[in-house]
């Protein structure tokens, strides 16, 4: 079975599929319940997702026959506990337990060998992958995601700063970490892969390196690795936990939680949010890491050199494929403030005709720039940028609060991701990485649809959690103007065309899936369906939002030498 298994939604596609065709047979099923309203207590509904998939799993064919499948209500009897001591059901466990022993049987395994129950379950399982009763999140069934050794090893060889979610498949990782790190992924990926009881050959490109993973690393079900749910037959109706990888620590207590957090959205909510080409961005991130690491700091420190954003991204300026280099430690040190040298830098790219700022900056800078004669003001405008930037993102999550999803979506700049870049002539000058010219090539679209699905995806989520996460270092300086702004949008929006309004309706479908969580599958979907035009209105849109952020920006400059900006201590919050 291939990794990359069919999108999230085969799950319950290709399942209602097959329960149709055996309802056909059997009209009597046709009176289960998949109204999560009937399941779950102490006030919690199970996740409709994994309700459903319930249903689409009893009536499947390759699961006729097992025992007290539904009760008299109608309700599907999911857990055998094998600890009843009475009731009409007290004896489903080891009636189930005697179904899986004639299933291993005729799958031609044999039921005294070691984990054979968890091998028949696998065996058996329609689609491979399964929803989380908890969230519905769907995992794959496989040994795909990392844990926490594995983790600490990318961090170990790469950078600290590169993120690995535990429920991260490992080709998708392997995938992301090349478009990062280039080469270097594929020759120290037997260093990340090695177990005591595996050891991973030298592999030539990506491709063989992936197709290995595939066809020898996985079905091995290695250390480094974990299923996205446990096996649990004859406990549960499908042989597994009912609770995935991603819930497990806050379901069952005696878990850790610590291995199994997801991606921060706390400061991505800065960098998503913000203009530039992050993938040629974070490409060169990875080739100051690895190509360029006996390269000196700026500093003078010690260490491999870490690539320091010149324009802060956190103070709204671009993401782009332009670093200083600097010693762990300084750029540590630095953190969301500038210098009097990066001021004169930014200035002298802009007078290149480089754009260095994003939308919702660039006037508090046009303002402010030429004001920057010291280090003591290159703090004042790093602070005051950074006041601007809280403010933007204010107005982004009402916009989203609004569900205003589609035009936020074009604020992503997604269509970057269409590209693969190199940088050839990669030096360092002034310890400033410098290249002769930056290359594009078209990407596989495959894999442009998932990086854009997860940027969609990482992106909502920290705009979501944004303003209840970050609400007490807020400034605003105009909430009530900000919110006239917000409304006129949403009225110039209600004149889009009905092809514009049925894709905002189809994304908010997404945003604000009744699980709580975005389905990447389904945004890969969507996403391949929006036109590259934008729609005009949508001009016309950021041209308002773009006006707020005028009387924001010069609101804020009017207050250069208050005591909020000038003070004795010059250092900004985390």
């Amino acid at each position: 079975m291939h990794l990359r298994y069919q999108s999230r939604n085969y799950v319950t596609t290709v399942m209602a599929e097959e329960r149709n065709k055996y309802t056909n047979q059997s009209d009597e099923l046709s009176y289960i319940s998949d109204d999560p309203e009937d399941y779950g207590s102490k006030g919690e509904n199970w996740a409709e997702p994994f309700v459903k998939y319930m249903k689409a799993t009893v009536t499947h064919p390759v699961y006729e026959g097992m025992p007290d499948a539904v009760k008299d209500d109608g309700k599907i009897q999911w857990e055998a506990p094998s600890n009843r001591s009475g009731g009409k059901y007290q004896h489903t466990h080891q009636k189930r337990r005697d179904w899986w022993t004639n299933k291993a049987k005729s799958l031609g395994i044999d039921p005294s060998s070691d984990k054979w129950i968890s091998k028949t379950a696998k065996s058996i399982h329609p689609t491979g992958e399964k929803p989380c009763k908890r969230c519905g999140i769907v995992l794959r069934i496989a040994y795909v995601y990392p844990q926490s050794m594995m983790i600490k090893r990318f961090k170990r060889i790469f950078d600290d700063d590169f993120e690995v979610s535990p429920i991260e498949p490992i080709d998708e990782l392997l995938q992301r970490a090349f478009d990062i790190y280039g080469e270097d992924l594929i020759d120290k990926a037997p260093a990340i892969l090695r177990t005591s009881a595996i050891t991973p050959p030298k592999f030539k490109d990506i491709e063989a390196l992936l197709l290995w993973v595939e066809d020898e690393y996985v079905p091995r079900e290695p250390s480094l690795l974990s299923p996205g749910a446990m096996s649990n037959a004859p406990d549960r109706f499908d042989g597994f936990h009912s609770f995935n990888r991603c819930c497990r620590s806050k379901a069952d207590k005696g878990r850790s939680s610590a291995n199994l957090k997801s991606y921060s959205t706390d400061r991505r909510v800065f960098e998503y949010w913000s203009e530039g080409d992050w993938i040629a961005a974070d490409r060169l991130m990875g080739l100051v890491r690895s190509v360029m690491s006996k390269e000196e700091n700026a500093d003078g420190g010690e260490g491999a050199p870490t690539a320091d954003h010149i324009g802060p991204i956190s103070l709204g300026f671009c993401h782009r494929p332009k670093f200083r280099l600097l010693s762990k430690e300084a750029n540590s040190a630095k953190n969301n403030r500038m210098t009097l040298q990066d001021v004169k830098d930014l200035i002298e790219d802009q007078n290149r005709g480089v754009q260095v700022v994003s939308w919702y900056a660039k006037d508090v800078w046009a303002i402010l720039q030429e004001k920057v004669h010291s280090e003591e003001t290159s703090l004042r405008l790093s602070k005051i940028m950074r006041d601007n930037q809280r403010n933007a993102m204010v107005l982004l999550s009402k916009l989203f609060e609004k569900r205003q999803i589609y035009l936020l979506t074009i604020l992503l700049e997604l269509e970057f991701a269409d590209f693969k870049v190199s940088f050839p002539g990669l030096r360092a000058e002034n310890y400033i990485t410098t290249f002769d010219s930056i290359e594009k090539e078209p990407r596989d679209n495959k894999y442009a649809l998932e990086q854009k699905a997860r940027r969609f995806r990482i992106g909502f989520e920290a705009l979501r959690s944004y303003r209840e996460k970050e609400n007490r270092h807020l400034f605003i300086i105009d909430e009530a103007s900000m919110d006239e702004a917000v409304e006129k949008v949403i009225e110039l929006l209600d004149n889009s065309s009905e092809d514009t309004k049925e894709l905002n309706s189809r994304l908010c479908h997404i945003v604000f899936s009744k699980a709580g969580v975005i389905s990447e599958a389904d945004t890969r979907e969507i996403i391949a369906k929006i036109p590259k035009e934008v729609p005009s209105l949508f001009h016309e849109a950021i041209g308002i939002m773009g006006s707020e952020m005028r009387k924001i920006a010069e609101a804020l400059s009017s207050l250069w030498d208050e005591d909020r900006y000038v003070r004795a201590q010059f250092e900004l919050d985390d």
